[in-house]
């Protein structure tokens, strides 16, 4: 049995600046009754749709790191409301996600 490596490069910060998401900045109050600010950035599908309401990929937040169990400044993606669907933990996983959904290139 031939054993095939994928190269894997995590979705981060660049990636989303390369690729022309959004970022989005929010806050919460934390258990401490502080506010607490993050952020996320969101990618409608296909990238130029001008639908507002148009479905987008989404990533985890900045803070969602620890829960997900990934280093600091890496991201996660899905579908936006899937809850899990299409999830991509990696830089290729989200180019495959984006050409079997809009037939184009990501970037």
């Amino acid at each position: 049995m031939i054993e095939t490596e994928f190269p894997y490069n995590p979705i981060t910060e660049e990636t989303f600046e390369r690729q022309g998401w959004e970022m989005v900045v929010d806050n919460d109050i934390d258990e401490d009754g502080e506010l607490d600010e993050y952020y996320y950035f969101i990618l409608p599908l296909p990238k130029d749709n001008p639908d507002e309401n148009s479905i987008v990929l989404i990533s985890s937040a900045n803070d969602d790191y620890k829960t997900l169990e990934i280093e600091k400044g890496e991201y996660h993606v899905e579908i936006n409301g899937s809850y899990g669907l299409g999830r991509c933990e990696s830089e290729e996983e989200l180019d495959v996600l984006y050409r079997a959904l809009t037939k184009q290139n990501i970037e």
